[in-house]
């Protein structure tokens, strides 16, 4: 009988051909493996390990640009907080605020400005004088046609008992605060009093020899007063 023939393809190459299956086969495992399907499940299990083992931090880095794998721009992911997509606050629980208005507000009212001169009050009165009566109304001109939001802010003397500054100082900035609106037809929800008391002194000037302390300053803001009205979008 006569041998087989040489085959036709040599041994070695068989040998590098199951060499190339079994890499590809072993590379397609490590893909598989790599992919995170249940993505909550492996967050939580990332965050039981972290709560168990610590936050490690690196070592100090040389200047530069080039960081290294350890250091704390490569690891930052780690210590930032995650945000909870089913709640949109961070993981925590918080108490909502109630009503129709769920935005706390707080407006900047920026540079105030002094219309006019000070109207000054002789004593305890409640009431002006006669030569005070121009001022207020000067200062209605000036205020007259315009949308910003306005203070009238009452002050009194040190020498009055503390418990009737407060009392004296509303009833003051209330009667300014009806001349305006009754006499001098100033929109009301511009307007609003401030009690001062004696927390804000005069500063003492040079030349000045006016010491009476008992004064009502008309201050226009630079906030609009529709601003103040109605819910906030």
């Amino acid at each position: 009988m006569e041998d087989d023939g040489p085959p036709g393809v040599p041994e070695w190459v068989v040998t590098y051909g199951d060499m190339m299956s079994l890499l590809l086969t072993f590379f397609i495992m490590l893909v598989s493996l790599s992919e995170v399907v249940a993505d909550q499940k492996y967050r939580a299990i990332l965050e039981a390990l972290q709560a168990y083992v610590g936050y490690d931090f690196a070592p100090a880095n040389p200047p530069g640009k080039s960081f290294p794998h350890n250091s704390m721009l490569e690891k930052m992911t780690k210590l930032g907080s995650w945000k909870d997509e089913s709640k949109d606050n961070g993981g925590l629980r918080r108490r909502s605020t109630s009503g129709e208005d769920l935005r706390v507000f707080r407006n900047r009212e920026g540079k105030v400005i002094l219309v006019g001169e000070p109207i000054y009050f002789e004593g305890r009165s409640k009431v002006l004088a006669e030569s005070e009566i121009h001022k207020l109304q000067v200062i209605a001109d000036k205020l007259m046609g315009k949308p910003n939001k306005v203070e009238i802010r009452s002050h009194c003397s040190e020498s009055i008992p503390e418990r009737e500054k407060r009392d004296l100082c509303y009833d003051r900035g209330r009667f300014i605060y009806d001349s305006l609106v009754d006499v001098l037809h100033i929109e009301p929800e511009r307007l609003r009093i401030g009690v001062a008391g004696s927390t804000m002194p005069v500063e003492k000037k040079q030349f000045d020899t006016n010491e009476n302390h008992n004064r009502i300053e008309v201050l226009i803001l630079d906030s609009f007063s529709e601003e103040f009205v109605g819910p906030r979008r």
